[in-house]
């Protein structure tokens, strides 16, 4: 049982040194610029306990303040402690250059600076990293998909009987290898949940659900009460339930997603324009307002332009800030305003320190973008594995129904199963397994399952298409490979 309790805490640990790992060059930005500001590490704790966007860092300041406050214990010394017991090497690490830059009377802006230098050189290779691993992950699954195929394909074939495998033809047809590609789809959508993390959130499961499960419900009881029998349109029925599902999910994510990418694209302009505007000795806040007054952050104008006009109106910075939050949930471009809005709050604000956050905002703006670029292929590499394996298989299934057919010709069998139905099996697989592929490659590519709406909406119709061909015989494998006369 201690063995297991061990192995628990350990696990625990590591992941909550992870989860401080990824916020650490935040935390080395607040700090530096703060430093740089001219203020001490007890204010600086302060001012990080009132940043929830970091809730590790956030949690460990708390600590550190609690010990200063109710023991009556030097801040450095308290910070000295912390690093002999942190929650992750590198956070003890910067804790112990940290303390040790400032007692040796060095120079701790410096010293501040290269360790922000290197955390997002490190923070760089981390998403690097995850996008190889991403990687792993997608071609693990495009293997598992094809060899998928194949084994359904090989085990139909075996035999006399091009379906069931056997001789009898009263055996049943290989139903559980068709849910098979479709559950390995589920199970790596699971996987790849920690790898990829979206700066746009995903849309509540709630207005999902509330719109989704009345529409699968029907569309499984049109199905399975064979209301539409003998006409082979159960494909058409399912997917048709997917694509209503998926459409308004997908618009508004689209929508939400173009503000996102919009607004980290136009941050680092903010930053830079209120920069340059504080050289020509604007005072911050004027510079912050004519900065938010440009009309070229196009989506992001509206939100960039209502920063500017509620500063005019004398508004506070922190309700400035806490509208912010309430209309994007970007994190890139809510940290890069928060402590932006903590150093002119704070007196900050002088040009080296603007000057400096410029730079780390154009620096978590080409990682992220630098990131999408290299998971951008997939959505081709998606599209081509559903489109080739779903008309492969359509085609393949369709042809051994037609063999069967042309065996049983002229010799009517009492026991034989209609393999028409079994056609019709086939095709809601290949469905299903479209609309979740589309969900898996919008994960992999946009970091949030709700990015694969759209995906999905897409590769269903494809698949729908597929399927109208077999069906109406527009391609057909035998008449491919028949003697021309």
């Amino acid at each position: 049982m201690l063995s297991f309790k061990k192995l628990d805490q350990g696990d625990f640990e590591k992941k909550q040194a992870k989860k401080i790992e990824r916020e650490l060059p935040f935390f080395i930005t607040i700090v530096s610029l703060l430093t740089s500001s001219g203020f001490g590490p007890y204010t600086i704790l302060h001012k990080i306990k009132e940043i929830s966007l970091l809730p590790m860092v956030q949690a460990e300041s708390i600590k550190i303040i609690k010990r200063i406050d109710l023991l009556g214990i030097d801040p450095l010394t308290a910070l000295n402690d912390a690093k002999d017991k942190p929650s992750s090497k590198a956070l003890g690490e910067f804790l112990s250059g940290y303390v040790s830059a400032i007692q040796s009377g060095g120079n701790v802006v410096n010293y501040l600076k290269s360790k922000m230098l290197s955390a997002f050189e490190r923070f760089k290779n981390g998403e690097e990293q995850a996008v190889e691993k991403v990687n792993g992950l997608v071609h693990a699954w495009l293997t598992i998909q094809i060899v998928v195929l194949a084994v359904f394909i090989l085990v139909a074939a075996v035999g006399s009987n091009p379906i069931t495998g056997n001789g009898d033809t009263s055996s049943q047809p290989p139903y559980m290898l068709l849910m098979f590609a479709p559950a390995m789809s589920v199970i790596f959508m699971l996987l790849v949940k920690n790898l990829v993390i979206a700066n746009t959130p995903e849309i509540k499961a709630k207005e999902i659900l509330k719109i989704g499960v009345p529409i699968i419900a029907a569309a499984l009881i049109l199905i399975f009460s064979n209301v539409f029998a003998g006409l082979g349109i159960s494909p058409y029925i399912l997917g048709g339930a997917l694509i209503a599902i998926g459409i308004r999910p997908a618009l508004k994510f689209a929508g939400m997603y173009k503000l996102n990418l919009d607004a980290e694209v136009s941050t680092p302009q903010i930053l830079r324009d209120i920069t340059e505007a504080r050289k020509a000795g604007i005072g911050p806040e004027k510079c912050v307002i004519r900065a938010c007054q440009r009309k070229d952050y196009r989506s992001f104008n509206k939100i960039a332009n209502a920063i500017s006009n509620k500063l005019e109106w004398g508004v506070s910075l922190n309700n400035v800030y806490t509208t912010l939050e309430n209309e994007i949930k970007n994190f890139q471009v809510l940290i890069s305003f928060r402590i932006l809005f903590e150093i002119i709050t704070s007196g900050g604000g002088n040009v080296n320190t603007l000057d400096s956050l410029a730079d780390t905002s154009e620096k978590i703006y080409n990682i992220q973008k630098h990131k999408r670029e290299m998971l951008k292929p997939y959505v081709l590499v998606g599209f081509m594995l559903i489109t080739i394996t779903g008309f492969t298989t359509l085609m393949t299934i369709d042809s051994f129904v037609n063999i069967n057919e042309q065996k049983t010709l002229g010799k009517p069998d009492k026991n034989a199963i209609d393999y028409k139905p079994f056609m019709e099996f086939v095709s809601l697989a290949v469905v299903a397994q479209a609309w979740l592929a589309g969900l898996f490659i919008g994960k992999v590519t946009s970091g949030a399952y709700s990015g694969g709406f759209m995906l999905s909406t897409w590769l269903t119709i494809i698949t729908l298409v597929a399927i109208g061909f077999i069906q109406f015989h527009v391609l057909n494998v035998n008449s491919l490979f028949a003697p021309h006369s």
